[in-house]
């Protein structure tokens, strides 16, 4: 059986609304969050948010870190994958609710 995230992995979308984006509230972190380590991947629009990744293909990180932008709760999913260590570290802060190491650790 696929873990959700895998599933998603598999149909990618290159777009989302803002109803679908999981912890909505939070979203304005993470997207600066992903910002450092990936410029300009994720556009906001009037009501959806879209993935611009800025290689073709895509990079594995690039398509992660676009998906962990509205699916946050599948966090625990993400840390089972390979990951470089930023993106780990943004992973965790983010679920223990302590933004500030990422900060001060990507600064």
């Amino acid at each position: 059986m696929k873990s959700e995230l895998n599933e998603i992995i598999e149909s990618i979308p290159k777009e989302v609304s803002w109803k679908e984006i999981v912890d909505f509230d939070n979203f304005d972190e993470r997207l600066s969050a992903i910002s450092v380590l990936f410029v300009n991947t994720i556009g906001v629009c009037e009501n959806y948010i879209e993935f611009c990744p800025d290689n073709e293909p895509p990079l594995r990180e690039e398509e992660l870190s676009w998906i962990w932008s509205y699916r946050p709760d599948l966090s625990d999913e993400f840390l089972k994958l390979e990951l470089s260590d930023d993106f780990r570290i943004l992973i965790n802060s983010y679920k223990e609710s302590e933004m500030d190491k990422f900060w001060d650790y990507i600064s």
